[in-house]
């Protein structure tokens, strides 16, 4: 999977630098802004495949910086919001402004490292839209003051992950060893995987990581071809829209030697 260089924006030159190193250290290549203005010019400049920005920056804010890019139509990759602000209110403002993830400032340099290597390789261009939504609405069935550590509330269930792929393990059973060889299967199986995550989900926090629990199922499952998902993934908000899609999911894993009716919209 190609991969164009991380965008890092930050007014403090010093952390910049810091994680700039780190990043290289991890095998990404790094170009860094000052500014939202800065950072605006180098996504015009180098369109890079991820960014990572601080939120309180003198002039315009990181959420304005997505909200301008979001205005031009360059906002075509992830982006991964890195603050120091701990609470509730930060998340839903990004999610709004379009970021897709969230750091928050005091974590460790590898807890980047994870996040930054999940976007890269999973091929989802973001946060697709419908989970955005899900999540700001669970976001604001939850007390702000109730919230007292975000990160808490954010990380990813892998009991959630280990459920849903012992249940696709089990529906894989009687269909033949070669299925996911067809492309159609493969969107079954993703599909299949999106609607059993979709039920389980119960916080804000499940919806956020959504793509991960996607993603890890998948490699989790284990088919030969898990290491070409993201093929499929980087369009999820595509395949959303096809009501196809949603079909291939709602019923159990099965073998078809006539996929006609997927065919036939």
């Amino acid at each position: 999977m190609e991969r164009g260089p991380v965008l890092l924006v930050d007014d403090e030159p010093v952390v910049l630098r810091m994680q700039a190193a780190a990043v290289r250290q991890f095998g990404f290549e790094t170009i860094i802004a000052e500014s939202a203005d800065e950072g605006i010019s180098m996504v015009r400049r180098f369109n890079p495949s991820l960014i990572v920005s601080d939120v309180q920056m003198p002039g315009r804010d990181g959420f304005e910086m997505l909200d301008e890019l979001g205005t031009r139509g360059l906002k075509t990759m992830p982006v991964i919001y890195m603050t120091g602000y701990d609470t509730l209110e930060t998340v839903r403002r990004g999610l709004k402004a379009g970021g897709d993830d969230f750091i928050i400032k005091g974590e460790t340099v590898d807890r980047l490292r994870q996040r930054i290597a999940f976007w890269a390789t999973s091929g989802f261009a973001g946060l697709p839209l419908e989970l955005r939504r899900r999540t700001l609405e669970a976001s604001y069935k939850v007390e702000d003051d109730k919230v007292r550590q975000v990160e808490a509330y954010i990380g990813a269930d892998r009991d959630l992950v280990r459920d849903v792929a012992a249940e696709i393990g089990r529906e894989l059973v009687p269909v033949h060893p070669g299925y996911g060889k067809r492309l159609i299967e493969r969107i079954c199986l993703i599909s299949r995987i999106s609607k059993l995550v979709m039920e389980r989900s119960r916080t804000f926090g499940d919806y956020l990581r959504f793509p991960d629990y996607v993603f890890n199922v998948t490699r989790d499952v284990g088919p030969e071809w898990a290491d070409e998902s993201w093929t499929i993934l980087k369009h999820f908000d595509d395949w959303t829209l096809d009501p196809r899609f949603g079909r291939a999911g709602a019923s159990p894993l099965q073998c078809y030697r006539d996929y006609s009716w997927f065919d036939s919209e």
